[in-house]
């Protein structure tokens, strides 16, 4: 259960990083049927397959969370300072200095 939870976060945060809430929304959605269908079909007892598709969907949530966190702290990040601009005029074919 621990290492599907922790998947599970990675999937949050993965999904966090690249497309927005309605991907993690939809994913939750995919999750809590596979759970109804899962002890719907007898694959599992209700209570362990609703707290399997809780603790999935808790665990891409809280990825979805800490990745917004990333992406905060990644924008507050000071920018480098730029080269400053050559004053003096250029040759006509002379190759830009690095």
């Amino acid at each position: 259960m621990s290492i599907v939870a922790s998947l599970s976060l990675l999937v949050g945060i993965v999904l966090g990083l690249r497309f927005n809430v309605r991907a993690v929304f939809s994913v939750c959605l995919v999750v809590m049927i596979g759970g109804i269908v899962a002890a719907l079909g007898g694959f599992a007892a209700v209570g362990d397959a609703a707290l399997f598709a809780v603790s999935v969907t808790v665990a891409l949530q809280v990825g979805y969370f800490v990745s917004m966190v990333i992406g905060a702290m990644h924008l507050a990040e000071t920018p480098e300072p730029t080269a400053t601009p050559r004053t003096e005029p250029r040759e006509r074919f002379e190759l830009p200095r690095l």
